[in-house]
């Protein structure tokens, strides 16, 4: 009686770890296909990227972003309660360094 216990309950671990491991797998797939399909950033067409070229905090909630959408780069003003479209850059930048390398000019369209 007891080899009988003792196999049976080895092949019910063997399988509970071979269901396991198949559930997981099962899991990473889906994920791995979720990033790759779904990924943020992308529109339907895939081409579109949002990215965030630069954040200036002017209190602990208020801020100014400058962010690029395919390309074009736009400054919004961003508040809890609201975000507002503040200008665009022009393409053609122009970035005057001193020699710490920290000050930016950007050419802005009024």
């Amino acid at each position: 009686m007891n080899g009988t216990f003792h196999l049976d309950l080895i092949s019910t671990g063997v399988r509970t770890l071979a269901i396991l491991s198949f559930v997981l797998g099962l899991l990473f797939l889906v994920l791995y296909l979720i990033r790759r399909f779904v990924s943020p950033g992308r529109g339907k067409g895939g081409d579109m990227s949002i990215k965030v070229i630069s954040s200036l905090p002017l209190s602990p909630k208020q801020r100014v972003e400058v962010i690029d959408i395919s390309g074009e780069k736009i400054v919004l003003g961003i508040t809890p309660g609201s975000i507002t479209f503040l200008t665009r850059i022009n393409e053609s930048i122009t970035e005057n360094r001193f020699s710490d390398g920290k000050q930016k000019t950007f050419k802005i369209n009024e």
